[in-house]
């Protein structure tokens, strides 16, 4: 399949973004566009480039960051020639971008809205801060730079639709908007249940147990309780405080005393053969090393060696320009 972007130049100025969140979410949206087949320009201030020494780091000590956002990117002072589209905040399309066709511009609240404001203030106001963690403790950030990241998805997908279309127009792409839609329970719920889910009104269903090689995420529903039992096979598993879910998310001090040793004694491989052949959805948790030589990765063609993700895929594992995309990889 042909790279649907090849022979168009889009500038990425994502470095020069005022705030962090915007620059993430830029050189994410471009970062598609260069695996899409594009030449995606990245002027860098004098100061050199923002993500070079951010974590997560390297063995030798460069940005992993870095080297996986600004792939196949080409990157200078300076941005010269014409070019199809542009990606940054208000300021940066302003002073590098004014006479391109398609821009897509990045704000917290939409145009004219753009207040300082970090990734964790958006995980905030978007109410998924209050779902994520146990009730009792603090509430945990997201792993990762996922708001950032589903807004660079979406100024992608935007600035896709503006070039297939043909013509001017700037493309705009609000943080807090993506961010609250990643959070779409919340909403849904207050529609359906009145009320939206928060972490002390969670029911304590799935849990990440020990095992005997590191943890597993015993996930499953109500459905799947018998399999689970069956799986374990204590007795004590079915006494009546346990035949319901009320009952066990009741006693659930009580069930984990039960579950924990049977997994502590068992190995992640172990426990997720025995958990498939059940159909019940327990699954290993791998560090990021094992995730090179995951099968289904491996399969689909999803890391290279090196663990770059190879980006995009369609539908049926396929890479969208493949050969152009791993060239610019090498």
């Amino acid at each position: 399949m042909a790279a649907p972007l090849a022979g168009r130049r889009v500038l990425d100025l994502g470095a020069l973004c005022a705030q962090r969140p915007h620059a993430l979410a830029a050189s994410m949206a471009a970062r598609l566009c260069a695996a899409y087949g594009a030449e995606v320009v990245r002027p860098v201030p004098e100061s050199g480039e923002p993500f070079a020494r951010l974590p997560p780091l390297l063995p030798d000590g460069g940005s992993a960051l870095d080297r996986f956002l600004n792939a196949g990117k080409r990157r200078g002072p300076a941005a010269t020639g014409a070019f199809d589209a542009a990606i940054g905040d208000s300021a940066a399309l302003g002073a590098h971008a004014a006479a391109v066709p398609v821009r897509v511009r990045l704000s917290v609240f939409g145009p004219g809205e753009d207040p300082p404001m970090s990734e964790l203030g958006l995980l905030a106001l978007s109410g998924l801060l209050d779902i994520v963690g146990e009730a009792e403790g603090p509430p945990a950030r997201l792993a990762g730079h996922q708001p950032a990241y589903a807004a660079g998805l979406a100024a992608c997908t935007g600035l896709l639709a503006a070039l297939r279309a043909g013509g001017e127009e700037v493309v705009e792409v609000s943080l807090f908007d993506v961010t609250a839609w990643l959070n779409w329970k919340a909403p849904a719920s207050v529609m359906v249940l009145g009320a939206a889910p928060s972490r002390s009104g969670l029911p304590k269903d799935w849990h990440t147990l020990p095992v005997r090689d590191g943890h597993v995420a015993l996930v499953y529903q109500d459905k799947d309780w018998p399999a689970l039992r069956d799986l374990v096979g204590d007795p004590r598993l079915r006494r009546e405080e346990f035949l319901t879910i009320a009952g066990r998310r009741r006693h659930h001090a009580e069930l984990m005393a039960v579950l924990r040793p049977w997994f502590a004694a068992r190995s992640r491989a172990e426990i997720t053969a025995a958990a498939q052949a059940r159909r019940i959805p327990i699954g290993p948790v791998l560090a990021p090393a094992e995730l090179l030589d995951d099968a289904q990765h491996r399969a689909r063609g999803f890391l290279g060696p090196g663990g770059m993700p190879h980006l995009p895929l369609r539908w049926d594992g396929a890479r969208v320009g493949a050969e152009a995309t791993d060239a610019a990889l090498a």
